[in-house]
């Protein structure tokens, strides 16, 4: 399977939890597939354009807000209220904050309405993505967390779950010290292996032992091969 393929296929269960959000119900195979390539054709669309953006505004291909903003507005998903030249002429155009009196509030409320007006498409934007609409996708695909109604508490309060109910049943002196050093309690504290009946009181005491053994008859038979050859130089003279 090559990589298109897993991310088409992970990007299926989306696109059918969208559908079935917005009413249908049924599609065909084909529809599907469909639905998916333009989907995915448009986040790449998306992604090119945001990393363009940052190597063409900061030189670096890790990109900040107003590279992914622009990237939107590129494909479409932002509309801006105006036009970059009505913009410029508007700025253009318009009173400066300079004059505006500080003192009763009136610089800050323009500041404020400017500030709204030349974001009104991201908070648009936010809106949607917010609304009730985007609610039911998360609501179908199981991701939103709809508060729990009266009768849910109540028996959240009243019924345990069968395994604490088990670990109850069989634990005649508490949770804590029955199942500890199992799966179902706190790990226990490592303790040395004794092995009953040999020279040795533990599996530590036996590898250290083992290890001398193996480093002394090392040591012998280097210098036996040593002694060996020693006597044959004196042959040899």
């Amino acid at each position: 399977m090559s990589s298109d393929d897993v991310f088409h296929t992970l990007l299926r269960p989306a696109i059918l939890h969208i559908l079935r959000a917005s009413g249908f119900h049924s599609a065909k195979p084909s529809v599907i597939d469909t639905l998916i390539d333009l989907t995915s054709g448009y986040l790449s669309l998306l992604a090119s354009r945001t990393a363009y953006n940052a190597y063409s505004n900061h030189n670096d291909l890790t990109p900040d807000i107003s590279d992914v903003r622009m990237a939107m507005q590129d494909c479409g998903l932002l509309v801006p209220s105006l036009t970059a030249s009505e913009e410029l002429w508007a700025e253009f155009l318009r009173k400066p904050l300079e004059e505006y009196d500080e003192e009763t509030g009136a610089r800050a409320k323009e500041e404020k309405r400017r500030d709204l007006e030349d974001t009104a498409d991201v908070t648009e934007f936010i809106e949607w993505f917010s609304g009730a609409h985007n609610k039911e996708i998360s609501r179908i695909a199981g991701t939103l967390k709809l508060p729990p109604t009266a009768t849910e508490q109540l028996e959240t309060l009243e019924l345990e779950d069968y395994l604490t109910t088990l670990m109850k049943k069989h634990s005649k002196t508490g949770v804590e010290s029955r199942f500890q050093g199992t799966v179902l309690g706190h790990s226990a504290d490592p303790k040395p292996v004794k092995i009953e009946g040999a020279s040795f009181n533990s599996i530590e005491d036996w590898c250290r032992r083992t290890r001398e053994r193996t480093a002394k008859a090392v040591t012998n038979r280097v210098g036996g091969d040593h002694d060996s050859e020693s006597s044959e130089d004196a042959t040899v003279d």
